[in-house]
């Protein structure tokens, strides 16, 4: 059964309701050729507090110029009832994941494991998922993204520095990907707090895989969670949660380039205060393009092609948007909508924006 969640200009997003199990699907375009979006858990989950999860990957397969759209898969159970609720959507949904139309990943209180019976039907190249010391080949594809948008901003001299926000998995393959490109990290902050230093990133893997986010407590005196935004590094990386870059934060950065490594992590707050600092946002969905170029090509394409590859494109996007007048970020979004809108009828309204 389908029910209608929000008109957007004309246009519904369709949400799923699923009759297996207490859950949900959201599909973001019309009859698009795939929908690919995240499974998350939990007994509260609502579909209005996933909108953005769901336009976010819209708008990456929009500048990869894929005719895809973004979803997500909420399961209302208690964790508890995993196995069960897993093993439902597996079943009454099998027709879309096996024949590629659905794909998902595991989300919130999801992992690979639980997810299994679902994510078996996934005929994605698997080198994304490959083991690259601790971090996914996915995950490095993401931080090449995102530091070459860093670098292009920032335009570093032989020594730069920069700040990780919400550090986790996905920040252990950036702070690697600074190193490669002669930076180092010089802050982090996670939910305990923030700890400044000059941190290696095998320093950094180790304190995350061993404490998680009590990693900063293993690295330093543990100062306040808003010290991250302070703007003596020559780049930010925003990634904790949607809207993780709020208005005040946004005040603190002064010139200092934001790069959103997550979903809506900037607000709308924010964007509007650092457009108007003149100061370079590079939009989530822009350094997250990495993976989307990765997932249908060619099983005997290597690593270091597709490394490549990302870099390219993400520097040509960076080439054509960074000048205009509204600033990068608005610029990547007029990219998205302009193809969107070559083979949708009506445009979705509400962009990735916290």
């Amino acid at each position: 059964m389908f029910i209608r969640c929000r008109k957007w200009h004309n246009l519904v997003v369709e949400i799923k309701q699923l009759e297996s199990t207490k859950g949900f699907v959201i599909y973001d375009l019309p009859e698009a050729e795939t929908y690919v979006g995240p499974s998350r858990l939990g007994a509260k989950l609502a579909p209005g507090n996933a909108e953005m999860l769901v336009r976010h990957q819209t708008y990456i397969f929009a500048l990869a110029e894929q005719r895809k759209s973004g979803a997500t898969i909420g399961l209302k159970v208690d964790p508890d009832d995993t196995d069960a609720a897993v093993n439902a959507l597996s079943e009454e949904l099998a027709s879309e994941f096996e024949s590629q139309t659905l794909l998902t990943s595991p989300g919130l209180r999801l992992n690979k494991e639980s997810l299994d019976p679902v994510l078996r039907y996934d005929k994605r190249n698997p080198i994304v998922k490959e083991n690259n010391d601790g971090v996914t080949f996915e995950d490095e594809l993401l931080a090449i993204g995102a530091v070459t948008c860093a670098s292009f901003f920032a335009k570093p001299s032989e020594n730069w520095s920069v700040s990780i926000e919400g550090f986790n998995q996905t920040s252990i393959a950036i702070a690697r990907e600074i190193e490669n490109q002669g930076g180092s990290v010089t802050r982090i902050s996670t939910s305990k707090g923030c700890v400044t230093g000059n941190f290696d990133s095998s320093t950094l893997a180790d304190a995350w895989l061993e404490a998680g986010a009590s990693c900063v407590e293993h690295l330093g005196d543990v100062g306040k969670a808003w010290e991250i935004w302070k703007s003596d590094v020559d780049a930010i990386f925003v990634g904790s949660k949607p809207g993780a870059m709020s208005g005040e934060g946004a005040q603190g950065v002064q010139g200092t380039p934001v790069i959103a490594t997550s979903a809506a992590a900037v607000s709308s707050k924010a964007l509007a205060i650092l457009r108007k600092n003149n100061t370079p946002v590079a939009a989530d969905f822009l350094t997250g393009v990495g993976p989307a170029l990765a997932w249908w090509t060619l099983e005997e394409t290597s690593q270091d092609e597709l490394r490549s590859s990302t870099s390219n494109v993400v520097s040509e996007i960076l080439q054509e948007t960074s000048n205009h007048s509204d600033g990068p970020f608005m610029a990547a979004c007029y990219k998205a909508e302009a193809f969107i809108d070559s083979w949708q009828e009506r445009r979705p309204f509400g962009r990735p924006l916290g």
